[in-house]
């Protein structure tokens, strides 16, 4: 006796993938090597809240068995199947052990790993612009100064002030660094001056390499050189700017059909505030100095006047959520910076937010504009994650409409250094299955960001594991490993480019900026040593991308390919396309019916198509 289900394959589960609210499932299986007559098979279904229930599968010949599931709520339905044949023992098909999608795997015990089906509700209102767009990341203290970055850094460096110290860096090439008292923890942020300004005067440079949004990691006042510990959330940090330089900044962005995203940092503020005032460097009564503090209960404290800190991290007392604090944000914080010409949000650390806070926010957001994006940080599969003992729901109930795509990154990376060639078309398979189309459209498809090692590093094998701060401060590629990199990086790029999801790119990965992790991988933008033409080729590939909508496909289809060798057929009203992502380092020839062009460099094929080693080719089919 066999079973064979794959929910992957339309023939099996129709319709594929996510589906929304109103639809009806059809589920169906196929029994070989026994009897029709003599089986009785059951869709069992499992619904967070409701539990299970039990569906009879109707025979509808040759030995396949089907069932209908009426989609009306937003949910997870997880199913499994049940097949009982008379004299034998009973057996259950599940999927694979670890996934939640593919060839279903049969079992002799009753709790195997069920399929899983997304159901969502339809949004009504989408953000389209952001969906069709690119991003760029701009970690600002690192990304370009303007003429008065020296005294206005000065002037806050040099503020009399308790807690951890600041010093201002001169020369913007000399390499970050962490100083750190005997304990460990910092005991200095530097600061290199880059500015809002600084960034307005760079903005005709960022829509020539495509950008139609920049991500700006967060500008709220804060004593460090990052600001995930904010000191106020209704001010612009000083050494940035001002109110007003933010405003121009976004007046000058949306010039130029650029939009600006900010980092929401609300799990956390820093010890050093107007919200804890640990060290008393801002008037008033902060949460450390007294129980009567406003903001008292926006802090886990205990009888022993310790308190709950943000993963360990001493400076970044953890927030409670109450009913006040959630007001404070949805009410006040993100209608000010709306006003300011926000034009979409990035939730840091979203999977520590509860349900009703993440929908106070998401409310306030779409009252301000219908078509600004709120985008999660998520690190795994966020269709279905559990996180502090909740199914966070991110896109049943519309809650988020994108998270950051770092499985697609660590896929990428995996495929192109030969560590699992397999991965890749894996994590899109899963994706496809798992996510709404519409929640995939704004999926924030990245290679690096400002908690990861440089991309040309993770290419290289050098992420630096293992070495002590100095020498990863000290760690340089060699001529090949860099050029290799490159090769990969070029590869990776393009390949992002024709994926379902926006391209966003961390300042300097354009002229492929080396860094280990934090702090390096924050290294002051290389103007004086930029790759024009590696910054040439992003260009045209982002060129490629707005002329022929790629992303935007109606059919997307995963082949079978050799190893080390990616490709998809994908179909939108410009046309057909085959993407092929060449892991190996070798050249790639592969016969295809008909006259094919590479978009890149323009050549024709006709039936024997040749992508490079280490690169990644997107043809057009002509004929």
């Amino acid at each position: 006796m066999r079973l064979i289900h794959n929910s992957r394959l339309p023939q099996f589960r129709t319709p594929f993938g996510a589906v929304t609210t109103g639809t009806t499932l059809s589920l169906s299986v196929i029994l070989e090597d026994a009897d029709p007559a003599q089986a009785t098979l059951t869709l069992r279904t499992w619904v967070d809240e409701i539990g299970e229930s039990r569906y009879p599968m109707t025979h509808e010949g040759d030995g396949i068995f089907t069932a209908e599931l009426e989609c009306t709520e937003p949910c997870l339905i997880w199913y499994s199947f049940i097949c009982n044949i008379e004299g034998q023992p009973e057996v259950r098909l599940g999927a694979p052990q670890g996934r939640t999608g593919g060839e279903g795997v049969t079992y002799d015990y009753a709790e195997v790993p069920s399929f899983q089906v997304t159901v969502y509700k339809h949004r009504e209102v989408r953000p389209e612009w952001y969906e069709r767009g690119m991003v760029y990341q701009i970690f600002p203290d690192r990304y370009a100064r303007d003429e008065h970055w020296r005294e206005r850094t000065l002037a806050e460096v040099e503020k009399p002030r308790k807690g951890i110290q600041r010093r201002m860096v001169e020369d913007w090439n000399e390499p970050p660094v962490y100083e750190r008292a005997e304990d460990g923890s910092i005991k200095t942020w530097d600061f290199y001056g880059g500015s809002l300004k600084g960034i307005q005067e760079d903005l005709p440079r960022i829509a020539e390499l495509g950008f139609t949004a920049i991500y700006l990691n967060p500008i709220f006042e804060a004593a460090s050189n990052h600001r995930y510990d904010t000191a106020d959330y209704t001010k612009i940090d000083p050494i940035l700017g001002t109110e007003q330089d933010f405003t121009e900044l976004c007046e000058a962005a949306e010039k130029l059909g650029i939009s600006i995203i900010l980092d929401g940092v609300f799990n956390h503020t820093g010890d050093d505030s107007i919200y804890f005032n640990r060290y008393g460097n801002y008037p008033g009564v902060g949460a450390w100095q007294s129980e009567d503090s406003p903001w008292r209960d926006a802090f886990y404290f205990h009888e022993d006047g310790s308190y709950d800190c943000w993963w360990g991290v001493t400076n970044l007392p953890k927030i409670r959520k109450t009913p006040e604090y959630r007001a404070f944000i949805a009410e006040q914080v993100i209608p000010y910076y709306m006003r300011l010409g926000v034009g979409g949000w990035r939730l840091d650390v979203v999977d520590e937010y509860d349900g009703a806070f993440l929908e106070s926010i998401v409310r306030a957001v779409r009252a301000c504009d219908p078509q600004a994006p709120v985008v999660g940080e998520v690190w795994e599969d966020a269709s279905s994650k559990i996180a502090y003992g909740e199914r966070k729901n991110y896109f049943c109930g519309g809650r988020l409409d994108g998270v950051t795509n770092y499985p697609l990154r660590e896929a990428l990376i995996a495929f192109l250094t030969g560590r699992d060639t397999r991965a890749l078309a894996e994590t899109l398979h899963a994706q496809y299955l798992r996510y709404p189309a519409a929640n995939r459209r704004c999926l924030m498809n990245l290679l690096g960001s400002h908690d990861t090692v440089r991309i040309v590093n993770a290419l290289a094998g050098a992420d630096g594991e293992g070495l002590t701060e100095p020498e990863r401060a000290a760690l340089r590629l060699t001529d090949a490993q860099r050029q290799s990199a490159v090769r990969a990086l070029k590869a990776a790029y393009l390949f992002l480019c024709t994926q379902t999801g926006y391209p966003c790119l961390y300042y300097g990965d354009e002229t492929a900026l080396e860094g280990c992790a934090d702090p390096f991988c924050r290294r002051p933008y290389p103007w004086a040593g930029a790759d024009g033409e590696l910054i040439a080729y992003f260009c045209r590939c982002a060129a490629l991308r707005r002329q022929y909508e790629w992303g935007n496909y109606t059919d997307e289809t995963v082949l079978d390919a050799p190893e080390g060798v990616f490709a998809a057929e994908y179909a939108q009203e410009t046309g057909a396309f085959l993407v092929v992502l060449n892991g190996r380092e070798e050249n790639f020839s592969f016969l295809r019916k008909g006259v094919y062009k590479n978009l890149l460099d323009g050549v024709l094929y006709d039936s024997k198509l040749t992508v490079k080693e280490k690169s990644c080719a997107v043809f057009a089919l002509l004929a």
